[in-house]
């Protein structure tokens, strides 16, 4: 069986993105899943920092430049059944990927020898991360209750259903659904708004890509979160997303701030390996239990053991 590709990502960057990528790896490789960690950050990779590691030139550079196959960038770590692939540190600039190169890495991938594949992407909606995070199995938009990092979501899920809209028209078909979207956006309406319908009415046509966000939504994770404001933010960001954009978004949890997170990015461990039985790791359990068995309606875990 191929494995589950996972894939964290985020509008803006500082949010948290390689520390909730790593926990999910390591809480995984807890519950007895052989994970990959996947480094695809193309503007400053430095998820083997997380783990102690030095930088490695046997890394995502070398397999896109074609000197090495996939499997032999594959790293241990100290975390059983948990492995990394480093991402492009070595880059003086940004990695000019195609979407060909994007769609033979998600299929090696899924020939290795793994139960999940986990990809820690950069900020922002590049063309890359765009393709990966429309292949994923899981879809993972991380999140703090900055004002400017909820904006920076919502202009990459306009990204994303624009992107994903895209082969289904010309050029100019395209610049109209451009045009339906800006429309829609600066639109003063009150209530319930369909953009489903809106880009049907505009395009005279349906989208099966909203059906398949119905059966496989975006799940949502708040990072950092100090209060029960912060909690309820991701209730606020799933009820915009059902009312502008016309599908669904899980809310899968908030995880708390814990100053134990920085201190661990210093000494280069990770914080669910130093401190293994505190709530922040019954946080990320409980996540994970959920997007591994979304059937399962447990009590929030505690501690992973």
């Amino acid at each position: 069986m191929s494995p589950q590709i996972w894939v964290v990502a985020a509008g803006k960057g500082g949010v948290g993105k390689t520390f909730i990528s790593s926990s999910l790896g390591i809480t995984l490789s807890k519950l007895n899943h052989k994970v990959l960690l996947v480094d695809f950050d193309i503007s400053g990779a430095n998820l083997h920092t997380t783990f102690g590691q030095a930088p490695c030139s046997k890394n995502l550079s070398a397999y896109f430049n074609d000197s090495e196959s996939l499997v032999n960038l594959i790293q241990t770590t100290q975390v059983p059944k948990l492995s990394i692939i480093q991402g492009f540190w070595d880059s003086w600039h940004q990695p000019d990927i195609s979407q060909e190169q994007t769609r033979k890495l998600i299929t090696d991938c899924r020939s290795l020898p793994f139960d999940y594949v986990v990809f820690d992407l950069g900020p922002g909606p590049s063309a890359p991360h765009l393709e990966l995070f429309s292949q994923a199995n899981e879809r993972i938009l991380v999140s703090n209750s900055e004002p400017t990092s909820v904006e920076k979501n919502y202009r990459f899920i306009e990204a994303f259903i624009c992107q994903s809209l895209r082969p289904s028209f010309n050029s100019d078909g395209y610049e109209k659904l451009v045009g339906a979207l800006k429309e829609y956006r600066t639109s003063q309406k009150s209530g319930y708004f369909s953009f489903r319908n809106h880009l049907k009415s505009c395009m005279g046509c349906d989208f099966n890509f909203f059906d398949d966000l119905d059966q496989k939504p975006i799940r949502l994770i708040i990072n950092s979160s100090r209060s029960r404001l912060d909690q309820d933010l991701g209730h606020s960001i799933k009820s915009v997303c059902h009312k502008y954009y016309d599908f669904p978004v899980d809310y899968v949890g908030a995880v708390d701030f814990d100053n134990a997170v920085w201190q661990s990015v210093k000494t280069k461990e990770p914080v669910l390996i130093e401190k293994p039985f505190t709530p922040l790791a019954g946080e990320f359990l409980s996540i994970c239990k959920h997007l591994t068995n979304p059937n399962l309606h447990a009590n929030v875990f505690r501690a992973v053991i």
